[in-house]
């Protein structure tokens, strides 16, 4: 028999619909499910912890590290300064010892003042006189000093600074005029005593009239001489006759021995040592005319042109 299932309702089918109908929903029937709660982890808390801590004893350590250096470095260069002014000291205290009581000679170096004759000039010929000069110091037991032929008058002259025992400038002139002079400084007794000595047997060895001393320390005066005024040691400037007339310049060429003898001599008897000359050259007495038939222009004394010099 033929069951007629027509009329039983269909569990699975909408009255009415017949599209499948969905499960009621769930979010109205209970609580949805809520998540578990993490634990805190303290160890990887307490890692970190470490890590800061490390990294801020190493930046410590670094730090200190540099400040060390630094120390170090600046100890060093304060032992490098201290050793540099030590060898200078050292260096100071033997220049002072090497000059001290000592003679120093000051031949011109006026290359570009000629001579009338014998195709030299002042420079060649004072040097060569105070080489002279200076071996017969030494003779007699003095040390002695030669100004090199590229110092300048302030490089001579601060060498004053020093305790010399005399400080001679050595040169021959030129212009209208004739003998020999001797500038000296003013303010100096032993600059005076100095210049005496010295001038007094230069000038026997000529017949011509000479000069006498001449205050070189006068700023005022045309006869002010750097190298004598601003020197600190007892000195004197012995300018030997004149060497722009025909004549008179070969008499020095011809005289360069007695004359170094002479200044040599005076020098000593301001000393009050011992001199035995040992110049073997003789001074001119003839009757030689000296008179200046072909001088030369006045040259000036000006500061600014003994600065140059």
């Amino acid at each position: 028999m033929q069951t007629d299932y027509s009329n039983t309702p269909n569990p699975n089918r909408s009255s009415g619909s017949g599209s499948a109908q969905r499960p009621p929903s769930s979010s109205g029937s209970h609580n949805p499910k809520s998540p578990k709660s993490r634990s805190l982890r303290y160890d990887r808390i307490l890692a970190v912890i470490v890590v800061i801590i490390l990294l801020l004893v190493l930046m410590v350590k670094c730090c200190s590290s540099c400040g060390s250096d630094d120390e170090v470095a600046t100890t060093s260069t304060s032992a490098s300064d201290v050793t540099d002014t030590t060898t200078v000291m050292e260096a100071t205290e033997s220049v002072d010892s090497q000059y001290t009581g000592a003679i120093y000679l000051s031949p011109s170096n006026q290359s570009d003042n000629t001579f009338a004759t014998g195709d030299t000039n002042e420079a060649e010929v004072c040097r060569d006189i105070a080489e002279k000069t200076a071996a017969l110091l030494e003779g007699a037991g003095l040390t002695v000093f030669i100004a090199s032929e590229n110092d300048s008058m302030q490089t001579k002259t601060s060498v004053g600074d020093y305790p010399l025992a005399a400080y001679v400038g050595i040169q021959t002139n030129q212009g209208t005029g004739s003998g020999t002079s001797c500038y000296y400084n003013s303010a100096s007794a032993e600059s005076q005593s100095l210049a005496q000595c010295v001038y007094d047997p230069v000038a026997s060895l000529t017949e011509r009239d000479d000069n006498g001393l001449i205050d070189g320390s006068d700023t005022t005066s045309d006869y002010y001489q750097y190298e004598i005024a601003e020197n600190n040691s007892p000195s004197c400037l012995i300018e030997v006759e004149f060497h722009d007339t025909t004549t008179v310049a070969q008499w020095i060429l011809d005289n360069e021995d007695s004359i170094a003898n002479a200044i040599a001599s005076g020098i000593c008897s301001y000393l009050g040592v011992t001199y035995t000359s040992s110049s073997t050259a003789s001074s001119s007495t003839d009757d030689t005319d000296y008179s200046s038939t072909d001088d030369a222009d006045s040259s000036s004394n000006a500061i600014e042109d003994q600065l140059n010099q």
